[in-house]
């Protein structure tokens, strides 16, 4: 399924044409986008195919339809925030996808679960008071980098006190980031360097790829974002960017993924290896990733009894975004934890396969795992 939505995303790249194979089995093509969240993306090619059942098709064109209905609506919720942090003074800018849309062949087709923006750390608690006072709700504990905030239907937020936590690699860059930001005429907005840019949508792919796993659509942001934001890059101060966070390695694997799938380029057996883990990836990763990845930064003592402990008893942050009513009585903790096993143990058979896929790898396949992320400069 992999090649035939490569095909497809090719095709939407370069005008040309490109006809699905007859053999195509349309329901797995759909899970497989949806695991990839490009559904969007395949559907146009997806309802031009004579003979498919009405009913997945339908499926493609619900998915189409929803996304372009969502990117509506975001772009509207994104000027109505920036009127507003205008009228207030607040000095803020947008993130990660709303800006990499915009280098979309077609960027209401770029499926976006939330906001993402960075409020000036000084002006964050007035700016979260608005969002409130708009229908925004809180939906999980605030950090040192940012607060998740949620508007029914579907509008989600995260607001930014900082780029990145204290402990990610390249803090001190992305700390610096913010002095270099550029004002929006008329507005308190404000937009992020381009190479700063570049250096911030990567380091967010590569953060997934080395904790759990990424999937396509991480693949096409970079592609995307490449071929429209490097011509206006200063090349040696991306460059030291890319060496200043440790990226350079990722950035040049990427870059060759990215012409073995859309410019045709040939590729040798590690960058096919990186494309067949970013299939079986999908856009959240996957729990024996998860564990494989957290060994190597030493969170399991090389244990699956504690991964499988720290998930079954997450901590109260965690434990309090699932639960709300932590917030207000957090003495109930020890209950819901009982609450959560039961439901990992005896509800859907989620848990029952984490189990079965995280006790199936071997130490030699935690250490080919880590060979693989060290191959690829993560």
């Amino acid at each position: 399924m992999g090649d035939v939505v490569i095909n497809v995303l090719r095709s939407s790249l370069t005008g040309c044409e490109y006809s699905l194979p007859d053999n195509v089995d349309y329901e797995k093509l759909y899970k497989f986008c949806e695991m990839h969240k490009v559904t969007s993306l395949v559907a146009g090619a997806v309802v031009r195919c004579q003979g498919i059942d009405p009913q997945v098709k339908a499926l493609f064109q619900k998915q189409l339809f929803r996304c372009a209905a969502r990117h509506t609506a975001q772009e509207k919720e994104m000027h109505e925030l920036t009127d507003m942090f205008t009228q207030s003074g607040i000095k803020h800018c947008f993130l990660k996808g709303t800006k990499v849309s915009r280098y979309y062949p077609e960027p209401e087709l770029r499926f976006m679960l939330d906001m993402d923006i960075y409020i000036e750390p000084e002006r964050f608690e007035q700016a979260k008071s608005l969002m409130l006072e708009r229908g925004y709700e809180v939906i999980s504990i605030e950090s040192d980098k940012d607060i998740a905030l949620s508007k029914k239907p579907f509008l989600n937020i995260d607001l930014h006190k900082e780029l990145k936590y204290d402990y990610d690699k390249g803090y001190d860059y992305y700390k610096s980031a913010f002095s270099r930001l550029t004002d929006v005429e008329g507005t308190t907005a404000m937009n992020m360097a381009n190479e700063d840019f570049y250096v911030y949508i990567l380091s967010h792919t590569a953060h997934h790829f080395e904790t759990a796993g990424t999937g396509i659509r991480s693949v096409f942001d970079h592609y995307c974002v490449s071929r429209g934001l490097l011509p206006e890059c200063n090349a040696s101060v991306l460059e030291k960017g890319l060496e200043d966070t440790g990226l350079k390695i990722f950035n040049d694997r990427m870059n060759a993924l990215c012409a073995y799938w859309f410019d045709g380029a040939s590729a040798d057996a590690s960058i096919q290896a990186m494309a067949q883990y970013i299939f079986l990836s999908g856009v959240y990763g996957t729990q024996a990733n998860t564990y494989m990845s957290g060994v190597g930064r030493g969170e399991y003592n090389e244990s699956k009894a504690s991964y499988f402990i720290r998930r079954l008893f997450p901590p109260f942050k965690s434990m309090s975004a699932r639960y709300p009513v932590l917030k207000r009585l957090a003495f109930l903790l020890p209950l819901l934890w009982v609450v959560r096993i039961v439901c990992a143990v005896f509800g859907k058979d989620d848990f029952k396969s984490e189990v079965k896929n995280v006790n199936a790898k071997t130490d030699g396949d935690v250490a080919a795992h880590l060979d693989f992320l060290a191959e690829n400069g993560l």
